[in-house]
């Protein structure tokens, strides 16, 4: 019997590093843009950017407070700390994916293009003081992890139906019927406009609109996704979840790429089948509570009998769509059982893309 490998814990000081250096490469990047577009502009344009400018460099760093969070967290409790867990690599992982893409590649393309282009200040500002700020919350939340004593369980319990907010539903209602709908939320912090945080009208919870280069709608996106926020939280902390495999974020960055992975269809697609046919489970987690995880695999399993289920329903109406698209003078038992098998591995991989652009 094959073995599904749970996600082991990953390096988290090598994750910060990695962040590091990404953010030495965009200020580079930024330096050549100066370099190469500060003659052309007039003085007084220069004289007005320069505190501008000075606010883009100091953006472009990780910062103090997560070098000394790291220190300290590692002078408490040593390798435990800067090897960190899952959850803390999964989202500082995503930061370093929005580091890539919406900060460094931005100012690289400004750089390196032949004619004078602008860059966008406020918008690079914003996404790199929120993946700062993103950061810290994640190292100050393995912290107190790794500071409490209670008992967490190893394996997150079984979810196969999510309860999103009910401002996400009606928005969602709004968008199937027609209707105009606004996104009306007000921001955590109004007179700071490098904050991308915003607050649910209806729960309260606090979610950072990042932006996502692959999808548009992103802001439509989170909000239309977000799990509303228990009243007995102390907290205002987000959870998004994936109306297709249920698996819930804590980072929204995270669930945009989850989401652009889904619509192209990739083999990271929570959609893809996979093909791995080794189920390896380790000791301690079978040991530590085996009725969860005995459960979460039988849900596992009827999960995916389920989507195979539905799979196979799509592509017998695809059939029998075609199949009354046929004139009936055409219609005859030779030539429908000649065009039958073309006609399913074609209607088997346009269900498929259907079913990865959901």
């Amino acid at each position: 019997m094959a073995a599904v490998t749970w996600e082991k814990s990953q390096h988290t000081s090598l994750a910060l590093w990695d962040i590091d250096r990404e953010f030495q490469n965009a200020y580079e990047a930024y330096q050549q843009w100066q370099a190469k577009n500060g003659r052309k502009r007039p003085v007084w344009a220069c004289l007005r950017g320069k505190r501008q400018d000075d606010t883009l460099s100091k953006a472009l760093r990780l910062g103090r407070q997560i070098q000394r969070l790291m220190e300290t967290g590692k002078e408490l409790f040593g390798s435990r700390f800067e090897e960190g867990d899952s959850k803390c690599y999964t989202i500082l992982s995503a930061q370093l994916l929005r580091l890539q893409y919406e900060v460094k590649q931005p100012l690289y393309d400004s750089a390196l293009s032949p004619s004078t282009t602008p860059i966008p200040y406020d918008d690079i500002i914003r996404t790199a003081k929120s993946i700062r700020r993103t950061c810290l919350n994640a190292l100050r939340d393995q912290y107190a992890r790794c500071d409490s004593s209670t008992f967490t369980p190893v394996l997150p319990p079984p979810r196969f139906k999510v309860d999103f907010c009910p401002f996400a539903e009606q928005l969602r209602k709004d968008v199937k019927q027609n209707k105009s709908s606004s996104l009306r939320t007000k921001k955590l912090r109004s007179k700071d406009r490098h904050d991308d945080r915003e607050l649910c009208p209806h729960c309260d919870a606090c979610i950072s609109v990042t932006a996502h280069s692959g999808i548009p709608d992103y802001r439509y996106t989170l909000f239309t996704s977000h799990i509303a926020r228990d009243w007995k939280s102390t907290d205002d902390k987000t959870t998004f979840a994936c109306s297709s495999c249920y698996k819930t974020f804590d980072d929204s960055y995270a669930f945009l790429d989850h989401v652009f992975q889904k619509q192209i269809g990739s083999e990271r697609s929570c959609q893809s089948v996979t093909t791995n046919g080794s189920w390896t489970i380790n000791e301690e987690f079978m040991h530590s509570d085996p009725s969860l995880v005995e459960q979460c695999l039988k849900n596992c399993l009827r999960r995916e009998l389920t989507r195979v289920r539905t799979q196979k329903m799509m592509r017998k109406s695809q059939l029998l769509l075609r199949e009354k698209d046929i004139h009936p003078a055409l219609r005859s038992s030779t030539s429908f059982a000649s065009e039958a098998p073309a006609m399913y591995s074609l209607n088997s991989f346009t269900s498929e893309s259907t079913l990865f652009s959901r």
